[in-house]
C-alpha cells in the first residue's frame, strides 16, 4: 500500500490530566518545567551525567568530567526548584549508598531509610492540595536521623572527588572518620529509640505543649551523646532536626554495649528504671 493513501493522524486534544498538570506548573496555564512528571525530572537528571548523552567538547579528561558533572548535580541542579532537589537527591543517594554501607563499623547495624523519607509522591501532589502547604514544606522534614548522616557523607565524598581531580595534593580529611565513628552509631540509635514501648517514647509530642522532663518522650527532641565507653540521651527543649536546639538536659546514661540494638535496649531498660523511680533523672546505668 502507498504510504500516500495513509489517514492522517488524529487530532491532539489535551485531557484535564494535562490541562491541570500545566496549571500546576504556571497559575496562567503556561507549562513550565514543574508540571513535568517525575519520572521525566529523573530522566532528564541521569543524561546529565551521562557524557554519551550530554557530550562537552571542553573536557578531555573523563575521571575530571565525571566528577564534575555529579558536582553540578549536587551544587547547582539541586537548587533548581524542590522537585529537582528531591529526585537529584535520590539519584546521588543511589550511586553512594554502598559506598557508605561498606564503611559502617564492623558489628554496627545502619539502616538509612528506615521510613520513607523522599516525599517524592507527596512532591508529585502538592500542588494540587487546597493550601499548598506540602510544596513548601521543607526538604529536610521528615528525614530519619541515619538519612540525613549520609546525606552529609555524600557532601563530603563529592567535596573529596572534586578537590582531587583538582589537585593530586588534595588529602582527605576526618569528615568520613567522624561520621563512622561517632555521627553514624549516634544516628542510627536515635532512629532506634522508635521500636521502644509507647510508655517510653513517642514520635511526637503534643505541639501544644513543650517538652517537659517526663515519659513518655518525644523522639523528636531527643539526641544520643556517645564516648567510647557511656551513651548518654539527652532532652532538648526544640526539635533536633531543626537548625536550633535550645536547651537540653540529661536524661538518663548506660553503658554501651558492642551493638546498636544492644545499647538501645540498654536505654529501654534505663528509662524503665526512671519510671519505677528507682534511678534519678539524669542518673547513670552501668
Amino acid at each position: 500500500m502507498n504510504g500516500d493513501t495513509f489517514a492522517p493522524p488524529p487530532p491532539y486534544y489535551p485531557t484535564a490530566n494535562t490541562t491541570l498538570s500545566h496549571r500546576r506548573g504556571d497559575p496562567h496555564g503556561r507549562a513550565s518545567i514543574n508540571s513535568l512528571p517525575l519520572h521525566l525530572v529523573h530522566r532528564i537528571l541521569l543524561l546529565t551525567l551521562d557524557r554519551r548523552a550530554t557530550p562537552s567538547r571542553f573536557w578531555s579528561d573523563p575521571e575530571e568530567e565525571r566528577v564534575r558533572r555529579i558536582w553540578g548535580l549536587f551544587r547547582g541542579l539541586r537548587g533548581v526548584n524542590r522537585v529537582f532537589w528531591l529526585v537529584a537527591t535520590s539519584i546521588l543517594r543511589a550511586m553512594y549508598l554502598e559506598t557508605f554501607l561498606s564503611l559502617i563499623q564492623r558489628g554496627f547495624s545502619s539502616d538509612p531509610f528506615p521510613y520513607d523519607s523522599s516525599h517524592l509522591a507527596e512532591a508529585d501532589q502538592s500542588d494540587s492540595t487546597e493550601d499548598g502547604r506540602a510544596s513548601t514544606r521543607s526538604v529536610y522534614d521528615g528525614r530519619a536521623r541515619e538519612t540525613a548522616v549520609f546525606d552529609r557523607f555524600i557532601a563530603i565524598k563529592v567535596g573529596e572527588e572534586l578537590r582531587k581531580v583538582e589537585s593530586e595534593l588534595s588529602e582527605e580529611g576526618e569528615g568520613e572518620r567522624e561520621i563512622f565513628t561517632r555521627l553514624q552509631p549516634a544516628a542510627r540509635i536515635e532512629d532506634l529509640l522508635l521500636t521502644l514501648p509507647p510508655n517510653l517514647i513517642i514520635p511526637h509530642p503534643n505541639p501544644n505543649v513543650p517538652p517537659r522532663p517526663t515519659l513518655p518522650l518525644p523522639q523528636t527532641h531527643l539526641s544520643i551523646t556517645l564516648t567510647p565507653t557511656w551513651a548518654q540521651l539527652y532532652l532538648h527543649s526544640s526539635a533536633v532536626t531543626t537548625s536550633k536546639r535550645g536547651s537540653k538536659e540529661l536524661v538518663v546514661e548506660v553503658r554501651r554495649t558492642g551493638t546498636l540494638e544492644g545499647t538501645t535496649k540498654r536505654i529501654e531498660e534505663g528509662l524503665d528504671d526512671i519510671q519505677r523511680r528507682l534511678v534519678e533523672w539524669g542518673g547513670r546505668v552501668g
